[in-house]
C-alpha cells in the first residue's frame, strides 16, 4: 500500500490480545464491531517473569490461534506481533503464513523479531544464542521469507538458511507483507526497510521515533523499494479513563487476583507502565501521527472486552 505522507488518514487503531481462544475471539469481534484495523497476537511460550506467573498465565500457540481467527472473522487483519525468529525455522514460518493467509482470505501479517524472553527459551529447551547471532538469524530469516514469498523459483542461500529454487505451491499473494518489530536504532529499522511491509517501533516516545523511521526509509530506498509503502506502527499500553480515579478503577477490572484496584495499579507502575487519561492518550497519539506513525496496537486493555470496546470509541473522539 502506498501512503501519501502529506494527506495521511486518521490514526488506525488495533487491539493486541493473549489468552484462551474464546477470549481472543471476543476481542477480535470487538475490533470488527468498532471498525478497528486489526487484531494482533503476541507469540510467547511463557508470560510473566517468575515461576508463579509462568504457572498461572496460560500461553497458547499463537499461529494456531491466528488460523482459527482466519475462519472466525471476516474483515480485520490478523497480525502476529511478533514471533521470535528463534522459535521456528523460516520454512515453518513460510508455510504457516501462506496457509493462514489463505484461510483468512488474505488478511494475515507475520511479524518477526529477535526474541527477548530468556526463560521461555530456557524452560522449553529452545536454543537462545546471543543478541548479535539472533540479529543474524533475523536478517537471514527475513531474506529467506522475502524470497520465498516473492520469487521462490530463484532459491535462497545465506549463512544460516537456504531453500532450493522451485515454483512452490501454494504461492504467497503478491501484496503479503512482513512486519519487522524491535526497539533498536539501526539494525531493526534497516531490516524493516530492506524486507518489511510494516515497521513496528518498540519502546519509543514521539520525539524519539523520527531518526528510526528515517533509517528505515533510507534502507528501503537503498533496496530499491518505495519507503512510503511501508507502514509505521507502535504498541502502547492503554487502560484509561476520564480521571485518575476512573483509571484506577478500570485497572482493577483487568486483574483476577483479588487485589484492590490501587494495589494492581501500583504493581503495574513498579514495572514501569504509565497510565494516562483519554485526553492525554489522544494528544500523545496525535504526536505519533505527526511523526509518521500509521497505526497503534493497544495493549493490556484487551484483557476486558468492555474496556477494549470503550478504548476504540474514546480514542476516535
Amino acid at each position: 500500500m502506498t501512503r501519501d505522507r502529506g494527506s495521511l488518514p486518521a490514526m488506525d487503531y488495533a487491539l493486541q490480545v493473549v489468552g484462551a481462544y474464546d477470549h481472543v475471539l471476543e476481542i477480535a469481534r470487538v475490533c470488527e464491531r468498532r471498525g478497528a484495523a486489526a487484531v494482533a497476537l503476541a507469540d510467547h511460550y511463557l508470560y510473566g517473569s517468575d515461576d508463579d506467573r509462568y504457572q498461572s498465565a496460560a500461553a497458547y500457540d499463537s499461529l494456531v490461534q491466528a488460523a482459527a481467527l482466519g475462519r472466525d472473522t471476516t474483515d480485520i487483519e490478523i497480525v502476529m506481533l511478533v514471533s521470535p525468529v528463534t522459535f521456528r525455522h523460516p520454512a515453518v514460518y513460510a508455510k504457516s503464513t501462506i496457509s493462514i493467509d489463505e484461510l483468512s482470505g488474505g488478511r494475515f501479517v507475520l511479524g518477526l523479531g529477535t526474541g527477548w524472553h530468556d526463560d521461555e527459551h530456557g524452560y522449553f529447551g529452545i536454543p537462545y544464542p546471543d543478541r548479535n547471532e539472533r540479529f543474524g538469524m533475523l536478517e537471514d530469516g527475513l531474506g529467506y521469507l522475502h524470497k520465498f514469498f516473492t520469487a521462490p523459483e530463484d532459491g535462497f542461500t545465506s549463512d544460516r538458511y537456504s531453500f532450493k529454487g522451485l515454483s512452490y505451491k501454494p504461492a504467497a499473494r503478491s501484496d503479503l507483507r512482513l512486519l519487522v518489530g524491535g526497539s533498536g536504532p539501526k539494525r531493526t529499522p534497516t531490516l524493516a526497510g530492506t524486507f518489511g511491509g510494516e515497521y513496528s517501533v518498540a519502546g519509543t516516545e514521539p520525539d524519539g521515533i523520527t531518526a528510526k523511521v528515517e533509517t528505515m526509509r533510507r534502507a528501503a530506498a537503498a533496496a530499491g523499494r518505495d519507503p512510503d509503502s511501508i507502514m509505521v506502527t507502535i504498541s502502547s499500553v492503554v487502560v484509561s479513563g476520564d480521571s485518575d480515579a476512573e483509571i484506577t478503577e478500570n485497572i482493577g477490572r483487568i486483574d483476577s487476583t483479588g487485589r484492590s484496584p490501587q494495589e494492581v495499579r501500583q504493581a503495574y507502575e513498579k514495572r514501569g507502565l504509565v497510565f494516562r487519561t483519554w485526553d492525554e492518550h489522544r494528544e500523545r497519539f496525535s504526536e505519533f501521527a505527526e511523526a509518521g506513525v500509521d497505526r497503534v496496537y493497544l495493549q493490556l486493555v484487551s484483557q476486558d472486552a468492555g474496556l477494549a470496546d470503550e478504548a476504540l470509541v474514546k480514542l476516535r473522539q
